[in-house]
């Protein structure tokens, strides 16, 4: 196994990962009982099964593992623990001095029960205690959604716009592909204007594609919303001119090997080794990231090893990779 003492007193960076997935399974547990909720299975074992990966599975069936952690977070008080123990968390095992949360508030509302603004204060609050202990600057993506209605969307862009200066720092589209009708019809044309709207306040714009969607998608996304970043953006290599296009605007991908593997949309570690060769050779920007450290069984420290361990990347490669998440991040 490599070590990583080329890390030592190193600073790192990560710019793409889950609130719901970073909450250890006894905190949400613990999280769950403390509000009363009904949960699958009263056997704590089989609960750390529901929300961990043991085994791989289909990616719409890996996004309904986000309806558990979303239901127990749903509410101002685990919003706070859970910010707040996911940059202690990283910071204390990782040496991670820059951390990026993303979480969709609506998710968490609970069909309109709870307030969005208290969901979303609470957890800027949770960051701000954090930060407090530790020598770290954290940040809030907050993320429109595939199934959601414009209006919808809308609201979680303008909920981002009134906390911007309060440590929301960016918008995100994700959700599944195949969940509902609006998921199965979205086209980025949907949501331009209000990506356009989040651009102007200063936000920074990031959007899942590329990972379960395909190469068309990716083009109407760099050339439709334009983001700063993409989230995953795999497929890309599938795809010359788009790597050109990539490398040339200065996109940068979120990558996230141990949840693309999980998810099956990475076959193995042969396929993950041309993903990040075909990335180098084209110039494209890459960063590594965890996706949910807890729910992955990862953390970033781990992604490293398992990539060094493969020879998919070189200590010189991760290095480089830091620095660019580091410059890319919507924290300023």
């Amino acid at each position: 196994m490599a070590t990583l003492s080329f890390l030592k007193n190193i600073e790192l960076t990560e710019l793409h990962t889950h609130l719901g997935f970073s909450v250890s399974p006894n905190m949400l547990w613990e999280m769950a009982h403390n509000r009363g909720l009904r949960l699958p299975t009263k056997d704590y074992w089989e609960f750390v099964k529901l929300v961990t990966f043991h085994e791989r599975k289909e990616y719409e069936e890996y996004l309904m593992l986000y309806d558990l952690t979303e239901k127990i977070q749903s509410s101002p008080d685990a919003l706070f623990a859970a910010a707040q123990t996911a940059i202690s968390g990283a910071y204390r095992s990782n040496n991670i001095t820059k951390l990026e949360l993303r979480f969709n508030p609506i998710l968490r509302n609970q069909s309109g029960e709870k307030d969005l603004d208290h969901l979303i204060v609470f957890t800027l609050q949770g960051i701000e205690r954090a930060m407090l202990k530790y020598p770290v600057k954290a940040g809030i993506i907050l993320m429109m959604d595939r199934r959601f209605s414009y209006e919808a969307n809308a609201a979680v862009v303008d909920k981002a716009i009134k906390y911007h200066e309060r440590g929301v720092i960016g918008i995100d589209l994700a959700g599944p592909i195949e969940r509902n009708n609006n998921s199965r019809t979205f086209k980025c044309s949907d949501v331009a204007d209000l990506v356009k709207k989040a651009r102007k306040a200063g936000l920074g714009i990031t959007v899942h594609t590329g990972e379960a969607t395909n190469i068309n998608e990716m083009w109407e996304v760099v050339e439709i919303l334009k983001p700063d970043r993409i989230g995953h953006g795999i497929a890309a290599i599938d795809d010359l001119e788009l790597m050109k296009f990539l490398s040339k605007k200065k996109i940068v991908l979120e990558t996230c090997p141990t949840s693309n593997l999980n998810t099956k949309l990475v076959r193995d570690y042969d396929h993950m080794r041309e993903i990040y060769s075909k990335l180098k050779e084209h110039n494209v920007l890459f960063t590594i990231n965890t996706d949910g450290p807890e729910m992955q069984l990862i953390s970033l420290k781990h992604e490293f090893t398992k990539l060094l361990d493969h020879n998919i990347l070189t200590e010189k490669d991760i290095l480089q990779s830091n620095k660019i998440a580091e410059k890319a991040s919507f924290i300023k």
